[in-house]
């Protein structure tokens, strides 16, 4: 109850200041998804706020961040059937991403040898590789299939994948430092690269994104890492710092990281641009893009293609270009700024990102 009060405040906060809605997120399909939970914000009710987001894993507003209620009771044995072996195979390209299972070859025959001596078996080679545990937290009333005791969800295993590859980038562009690494990403769904990357890589983490996605991604990664470890719109600084979309001004520079993963693409081109051109000058270190280029239109425009609108905007000079091992169709690349960047250390009054 008290997190959801902090949670109400600092959407408030945020919504007061807001200037402009971006993208795909601010379209009605979405808002009315997210209409009890923006009911329950602007009542200010902590208890509905607290039952919303205790089964948000389940709930239509996360559609489009996790996978929500795409898999019920309700539904068909077969659905969920797909969708449970839709979360093994991404497990399995993960294990072989890491090179703790062969990849197969389907011109030499043989299928799920990644699999021979069963899920649990495989969970802890590739807890073993990383040094951590792929265990689901207990949060908002996630599901997905059983590796042993732990719980992978149907996206856990690309966040997990987006983090790591993260982590070798900033372990082969970064120089070797004492201090934090300084993560700004840009929209961060409901926070579960984040969580991951902390798990992996000393850091600071800002997040940047619309209220409404603050509140769910300040939920989650309260719970998971603990309250006294995240930052809502307008308080003090903390390991995680949250702000929305229109409080760029306040994130202090230069940076060491900027992140984006799904998300620039949705965004109206104008905004993108805008928030490339800050990452140009606040950034000192790399970008890292994990995004899908099809230019598909969404109610006649057309999504952006994050390679293109750099290589229009200069610099950046790009260090890597990848498809995805997990997600067919998504590109992941790295990105070094060719110009030192301008420092902000003031930031603004009362939301100071330190």
């Amino acid at each position: 109850m008290a997190l959801c009060q902090r949670l109400i405040g600092a959407y408030r906060l945020a919504e007061a200041e807001a200037t402009t809605e971006q993208g795909m997120w601010s379209h009605s399909l979405f808002r009315d998804r997210q209409q009890g939970l923006t009911q329950a914000l602007g009542r200010g009710d902590p208890a509905a706020l607290a039952e919303l987001l205790g089964s948000m894993f389940r709930s239509d507003f996360v559609l489009g961040m996790a996978h929500g209620s795409l898999i019920s009771e309700g539904q068909s044995r077969l659905k969920a059937r797909l969708w449970w072996l839709t979360t093994l195979t991404k497990l399995v390209a993960l294990a072989e991403a890491l090179g703790v299972a062969r990849v197969e070859n389907p011109e030499q025959g043989g299928v799920g040898g990644a699999l021979a001596e069963g899920v649990e078996d495989l969970v802890v080679k590739i807890e073993a590789r990383l040094g951590l545990s792929l265990d689901f937290p207990e949060v908002g009333a996630a599901y997905g299939v059983m590796g042993g005791v732990h719980l992978v969800t149907p996206d856990s295993p690309d966040q997990v994948y987006a983090a790591v590859r993260l982590r070798d980038a900033i372990e082969t562009h970064l120089p070797r430092s004492d201090r934090p690494v300084r993560v700004v990403e840009i929209g961060g769904g409901y926070g579960a690269m984040a969580y991951w990357l902390l798990a992996l890589v000393d850091a600071r983490y800002v997040i940047v994104d619309l209220p409404i996605v603050n509140v769910l991604h300040g939920y989650f990664l309260s719970q998971a890492l603990g309250a006294g470890e995240v930052s809502l719109f307008g308080e003090g600084p903390a390991k995680v710092t949250i702000v929305p979309d229109h409080a760029l001004s306040s994130v202090e520079t230069p940076f060491d990281v900027l992140a984006n993963k799904d998300s620039l693409p949705e965004i109206p081109e104008r905004e993108a641009r805008d928030y490339l051109h800050w990452a140009r000058s606040g950034c000192a270190g790399l970008l890292y893009s994990y995004n899908q280029e099809a230019a598909a239109p969404f109610y006649g425009t057309p999504q952006i293609v994050v390679s293109e609108v750099l290589s229009e905007m200069g610099g950046f000079t790009r260090a890597r270009r990848e498809a995805s091992w997990l997600r067919r169709g998504w590109v992941e690349e790295v990105y070094i700024p060719v110009a030192a960047p301008r420092s902000n250390q003031a930031g603004s009054p009362g939301h100071s990102l330190r």
